[in-house]
C-alpha cells in the first residue's frame, strides 16, 4: 500500500548551532566578551569601556571625525556617543571643536591627557597580551586574519542600509 505522505528522510538533521557560521559567530561573541571584560577590569577609575573604545577607534585611525562618523564606527547611536564624548571632555580625554569649514559639524580630537590614558592602559593590558600570545604561535594569528578581516569587511559593506540612513547617517 502506498503512503500518503512522501518519504522522510534518514538524513540526520543538523542543529543550527552546529553550523559552521554560527559556531563562528559564537565564538568571536565568547572572544569579544572575555576581551571586553579582561580590559574593563584594567581601565583607570571612572573610566568606561565605552570611552576606551573611543581611544582605541582613534588610536587607528587618527582623530578628527565627526561625532556622527564615530557614532557609526562604533555602531552606536548618535545620542549614546554624545554622552560618552561629554564624559570623556569631562574627564580632558578629548576635545570637541567646532569645524572650521561648517560651524554646524564638531569634531573630535583625542587631548595629551587621552593619549597618555591610552598609552597606561597599553602598559597595564600588556601582561595579558603576553601571556595570549604565549599561548599561541604567530603563524596562528596570521592563519586567522584574512578570514576574519573578509568577514569583518563584508558586513560591514553588507550593514543594513535602511536602518543606516534612519540614523541620519550617509549610506555612501
Amino acid at each position: 500500500m502506498n503512503a500518503p505522505y512522501p518519504s522522510i528522510s534518514r538524513t540526520p538533521v543538523t542543529r543550527v548551532q552546529d553550523r559552521p557560521d554560527i559556531q563562528v559567530f559564537t565564538e568571536i561573541g565568547i572572544i569579544g566578551h572575555l576581551m571586553r571584560s579582561a580590559v574593563a577590569k584594567s581601565l583607570p577609575s571612572g573610566m568606561t569601556y565605552s570611552q576606551w573604545e573611543v581611544l582605541v577607534h582613534f588610536s587607528r585611525t587618527g582623530d578628527g571625525e565627526t561625532p556622527a562618523q564615530l557614532a557609526r564606527a562604533l555602531q552606536v547611536t548618535k545620542g549614546a556617543i554624545t554622552n560618552t564624548l561629554q564624559r570623556m571632555q569631562a574627564l580632558d580625554l578629548v576635545e570637541i571643536s567646532a569645524d572650521a569649514h561648517d560651524g554646524r559639524k564638531k569634531r573630535i580630537k583625542v587631548t595629551r591627557q587621552g593619549a597618555g590614558v591610552y598609552t597606561q592602559m597599553l602598559r597595564m593590558v600588556r601582561p595579558h597580551l603576553d601571556q595570549l600570545r604565549g599561548g599561541f604561535t604567530d603563524a596562528e594569528f596570521e592563519t586567522a586574519l584574512p578570514f576574519l578581516r573578509a568577514l569583518r569587511v563584508w558586513l560591514d559593506e553588507n550593514r543594513n542600509p535602511t536602518a543606516a540612513a534612519a540614523d541620519g547617517f550617509d549610506v555612501a
